[in-house]
């Protein structure tokens, strides 16, 4: 039952992509929700939430060893691309193109903030270092992933971008509400905590709401009746390569840089993993502010995909590290 109560949000994403190919017409742009406008408002809210959650004034116990956080961040922002790389240059002649991008996006994006203190502080790792290198690597996302995204799109020749109006709705979308919600928290840091807190069930809602409108416009575009399962099981092959072949090399290369067990535990979590609640909504962000550029459903079906899964081998591997403790302590 608690495997269950665990996995209820990957449902509940898989329930808003039903709902969105049986009413297409409530979720998509110009219907009668105007989804548009509410993707909007619900992504502001996000990083208000997120601004107001950040404990940015209480990580000095996790800033050390710096080469635990310059090795998550090399994770995140170059060495998973790199592996991303190397899957899509065996898988990517199978996939259709618009995958392969949804691929190279979901390489950059940043590490789980609650998922992977949680799954740290589970298997005994070191939950300060995990905090901060979370709330790190998201804080340099919103200045990484944007620009990335874009340069990404126009080599690509997906589309032609406007940057500066671009940048523009970028820094009210997402920079401006965590600046707002980081001042709220520096003046009423109790308050601030308890309702970021609070608001979680309601960010979560409004991922699924991006997810349905995402879907709902792909359903009208005539993107997800083209998809089939020839086209969609190379990209789940993909991500479970991709997933396995990270979690692996991360879990042997933070045991080559001087870490404690503790440390090393938590460096696993943090660079092995992509964050569905940031990571959505600055991508959702980009295809907001340059609209027809790519179809929504491409960047969301390899994220859906590795969010679940990551989440699933977590809780295989923290249970297996527990085990191994235990071990090690009898045998003391």
């Amino acid at each position: 039952m608690d495997y269950f109560r665990k996995q209820s949000f990957s449902v509940l994403l898989l329930l808003s992509v039903l709902l969105a190919g049986l009413f297409p017409d409530f979720g998509k742009s110009g219907g009668y929700l105007h989804s548009e406008w509410l993707i909007q408002i619900g992504v502001w809210l996000i990083f208000l939430f997120q601004g107001l959650g950040l404990p940015t004034s209480e990580l000095t116990n996790g800033y050390r060893p710096k080469r635990l956080h310059v090795f998550v961040l090399s994770w995140n922002y170059l060495l998973f691309p790199l592996a991303a790389a190397c899957v899509l240059l065996i898988l990517g002649w199978f996939m259709p193109e618009p995958f392969r991008v949804g691929i190279w996006l979901l390489a950059i994006l940043p590490t789980t903030v609650s998922s992977a203190v949680i799954f740290s502080s589970v298997s005994e790792g070191h939950v300060s270092n995990a905090i901060f290198s979370t709330v790190l690597s998201n804080v340099l996302s919103v200045l990484i992933v944007p620009g990335v995204a874009v340069a990404y799109l126009a080599s690509e020749g997906a589309g032609s971008v406007a940057l500066a109006p671009l940048f523009g709705k970028l820094f009210f979308l997402i920079i401006f509400p965590l600046i707002i919600g980081q001042l709220v928290r520096r003046a009423c840091p109790g308050p601030a905590a308890v309702t970021a807190k609070r608001c979680e069930k309601l960010s979560r809602a409004i991922i699924l709401f991006i997810v349905f409108a995402a879907f709902s416009n792909s359903v009208d575009s005539g993107f997800v009746k083209n998809l089939s399962w020839e086209g969609l099981l190379p990209v789940v092959t993909g991500i479970v390569i991709l997933l396995g072949f990270v979690s692996g090399a991360v879990w042997w290369s933070a045991g080559k840089i001087g870490l404690n067990r503790a440390q090393q535990i938590s460096a696993f979590y943090c660079a092995s993993q992509k964050s569905l609640a940031t990571g959505l909504p600055l991508l959702t962000s980009v295809l907001a502010a340059a609209p027809g550029v790519l179809d929504p459903a491409a960047v969301l079906i390899p994220l859906m995909c590795y969010h679940p899964a990551q989440l699933i081998l977590a809780g295989w591997f923290s249970q297996h590290l527990l085990k191994q403790s235990a071990v090690s302590g009898e045998q003391s």
